[in-house]
């Protein structure tokens, strides 16, 4: 019984009102300080982590720009001309398919003829 009695007094706590609210408000302002730095911290954090980030992938960009400019050659003016006539070429192959096949399944074909305009190469 006597052990009772002994912690009653300790656990009675002879602060004022004041006191108490000092230490609360205290308390309060140390644990927002605490999370304002931390989220200034991470936020320091995540600019400097978008910088090296962009400076990597500039880099790299760089890179692989001087690898093309280094191993892709220059096209001459020969090729082009004879990518036309290869084109010009392409094009009556499929016009004449495209006619054998309209001959073949229907057994006519329109009377204004077959037009191809262009042909989209995919890459």
């Amino acid at each position: 019984m006597t052990n009772l009695f002994l912690l009653a007094e300790v656990a009675e706590d002879t602060r004022g009102l004041g006191e108490k609210m000092s230490e609360a408000g205290l308390n309060t302002l140390i644990g927002i300080s605490i999370v304002f730095l931390a989220l200034a911290f991470i936020s320091i954090i995540i600019a400097v982590e978008g910088k090296v980030f962009k400076a990597i992938d500039s880099r790299g960009k760089k890179k692989a720009a001087q690898a093309i400019n280094t191993t892709a050659p220059q096209p001459a003016t020969e090729e082009v001309a004879e990518t036309a006539e290869s084109d010009d070429a392409l094009i009556a192959v499929i016009t004449a398919a495209v006619y054998e096949y309209e001959l073949q399944t229907t057994g006519t074909v329109p009377a204004n003829g077959l037009f191809v305009r262009g042909i989209r190469r995919r890459v």
